[in-house]
């Protein structure tokens, strides 16, 4: 699996944000959903501002305002392909950042649910029913929790 990171947002990413932070990251995520086959495929992690992300999700999503994470998925269309981009992730570092305060988590664990979150949606994964959002959320909780050696998120 290639990674893309995109950065307009940071003149020097910060270290839990790096490129090598969010392979491991999604590495896991594809170790506990069981994904395979994968090698030529690419996931594109944009860091956006609270324009662009106002922006994306106003032009894609028709939702007024800034939100944390953003999924633009090729899922369905690349399984016969021999290399193909599986889709994009945009994130929002200061909706991040304000989440983080406001649910009194460390920025690095609500940056890299955020993450999670996005490839699952990628993945295929929805949360627009009850029972797909608590199967998604026990997800995010597992790799979070395995990530970070901490208590459930």
């Amino acid at each position: 699996m290639k990674i893309e990171l995109i950065n307009n947002h940071f003149k020097k990413i910060p270290e839990p944000f790096k490129k090598s932070e969010v392979v491991k990251l999604v590495d896991r995520v594809l170790e506990k959903i069981d994904y395979k086959n994968l090698e030529n495929k690419q996931i594109n992690i944009k860091y956006t501002s609270e324009e662009e992300m106002k922006m994306l999700n106003e032009k894609f999503y028709k939702k007024q305002g800034v939100t944390n994470v953003l999924a633009f998925s090729n899922f369905l269309e690349f399984a016969e392909e021999e290399e193909q981009l599986i889709g994009e992730i945009a994130i929002c570092i200061k909706e991040i950042e304000r989440e983080a305060k406001l649910y009194k988590k460390k920025l690095e664990t609500r940056l890299k649910h955020m993450i999670v979150h996005g490839v699952l949606h990628l993945l295929g994964f929805d949360h627009k029913k009850k029972s797909e959002q608590i199967e998604m959320e026990k997800l995010e909780n597992d790799i979070i929790s395995s990530c970070l050696n901490e208590a459930p998120y």
